[in-house]
């Protein structure tokens, strides 16, 4: 599954690098904008990949009040010295990552393939519970009754990585970083200050790696 953020893009240069017969998918789920959905096809076309793009924007009204989607939610943007909770979890999205993994799996059975490859990372797991090892472990448990088949699994190789070692091994990888998109806000350059700008330029700055993406602030 490739968003189009610094995790997903990461995972999938991994996956291509590693020899495995790559097949992305990207989801449309309402989100405010579609700078992303560009990004993963960019992050994509470098690797001679075509995502494929599947609309599921009627399911927001299913998702509640959440900053991503409800256009009625302003997303909050907050300066650097004050906390990043409240703004994380205004971006909750109920169920968003099982619906996407449950969509993945049903795509997996239908081309042939056992493996899902999921984006999560250690460090969304005290805001996102869909981002924790136990839940990942138990979709996986989920999923093969589901279909019958116990050589399915579901690989998150970055669930007990912060964002930080992911950057570094995004750049070992050749990541371009500078086509992903991690802005919940989508102006033509990040914002900067929304909780995922913020966690963004935590992460390049912890693994001492030059961030390419212009902020507005």
């Amino acid at each position: 599954m490739v968003s189009g953020g610094v995790d997903s893009s990461t995972l999938c240069y991994k996956a291509v690098q590693e020899g495995y017969d790559v097949f992305p998918l990207t989801f449309i789920y309402g989100q405010k904008h579609e700078k992303e959905i560009r990004s993963a096809e960019n992050i994509c076309r470098y690797l001679g990949l075509s995502p494929k793009i599947i609309d599921l924007s009627a399911l927001k009204t299913l998702f509640g009040a959440s900053a991503l989607t409800d256009q009625d939610v302003e997303i909050p943007r907050v300066s650097a010295t004050e906390g990043n909770y409240e703004t994380l979890s205004a971006t909750v999205v109920p169920n968003r990552n099982a619906v996407f993994l449950s969509l993945a799996v049903a795509y997996a059975q239908g081309i042939g393939c056992n493996i899902v490859f999921y984006g999560a990372h250690h460090s969304d797991r005290g805001v996102y519970p869909d981002c924790r090892p136990e839940f990942i472990s138990a979709f996986e448990e989920a999923s093969r009754l589901a279909t019958g088949n116990d050589r399915l699994e579901i690989i998150a190789p970055f669930a007990a990585m912060d964002k930080s070692e992911i950057v570094t091994l995004g750049a070992r990888l050749g990541v371009p970083f500078e086509h992903t998109w991690s802005c919940y806000v989508g102006d033509l350059v990040h914002c900067g200050t929304c909780s995922a700008c913020r966690e963004r330029k935590r992460a390049f700055a912890e693994a001492g790696i030059a961030d390419p993406t212009q902020y507005e602030a």
